[in-house]
């Protein structure tokens, strides 16, 4: 496993080459010097820059080089996964698409699992296969892309989608847009039960109580008690209850009878 870190900016070392950085992993291999070399320049070439590039220090590069030197970096190890944190976000829009563009053609060419973290939902649905949506920390809604964006299924899902840009009149995006209330609880200290129900228009009393698991709805996987297959329980008997309702009846049939 190998990381991507949002700012490429601080994930170099500002007095070093591009060259030395890639290679610092190398370097505790059984590749010798000339190998170590040529790999890095395969890498480089990989995420499409130049021997150049590799002798130069970060403080010499854009931030999109920067961002692909990172991503070289990472393939170094021939890793089976690569985890991003917001590998974009710092890039102009433009430069983004590029890195994006990358990111799926060497995903497609090399095989490796990418595991993307992002705020930018127009990313995220250009790049994902699944997707996962996290609310302080936990996971409340997982599944397909097409089908997420499509037909979300838990509120703070679907209030998360409305709120992002689409090509549509601002008066009509306002009205479909589902505004939370309430402050974002501290991730130190949760709340009990689903840590969504402070925030959420349609908390019922046991979300407050107790954690909802997993169910599958519409293809995906969401933890949302508005979800949740509960068990049919038996009335408890009541003897006495009963046997006043019987003589309630058997009074009537012999009033009528």
């Amino acid at each position: 496993m190998q990381l991507v870190f949002q700012d490429p900016y601080s994930s170099f070392d500002p007095r070093v080459s591009m060259n030395d950085s890639i290679a610092e992993a190398l370097r505790r291999t059984s590749l010798s010097r000339g190998e170590v070399a040529e790999r890095c320049s395969e890498l480089l070439e990989m995420v499409g820059l130049t021997g150049i590039h590799g002798l130069r220090r970060p403080g010499e590069l854009s931030g999109g080089q920067l961002q692909r030197a990172a991503i070289g970096r990472a393939l170094a190890v021939n890793p089976s996964l690569i985890a991003l944190d917001e590998p974009v976000s710092s890039l102009d829009v433009s430069t983004q698409v590029l890195i994006i563009d990358l990111l799926a053609r060497l995903q497609n060419d090399l095989g490796v699992a990418m595991l993307f973290i992002s705020h930018d939902l127009t990313v995220v649905r250009d790049i994902s296969d699944d997707i996962a949506v996290m609310y302080l920390g936990k996971i409340v809604e997982k599944g397909v892309a097409n089908t997420l964006f499509n037909a979300p299924s838990h509120p703070y899902t679907q209030a998360l989608l409305s709120a992002a840009p689409r090509m549509m009149s601002d008066s009509k995006q306002r009205s479909q847009r589902l505004l939370l209330e309430g402050e974002l609880p501290s991730p130190l200290n949760p709340p009990a039960g689903c840590r969504f129900h402070t925030r959420c228009p349609k908390a019922m009393p046991r979300c407050s109580e107790i954690e909802p698991a997993f169910e599958i709805r519409d293809g995906n996987h969401v933890a949302c008690h508005l979800y949740t297959r509960e068990p049919v329980e038996s009335a408890p008997a009541q003897p006495a209850r009963i046997g006043r309702a019987t003589a309630r009846r058997a009074t009537w049939r012999d009033a009528v009878g």
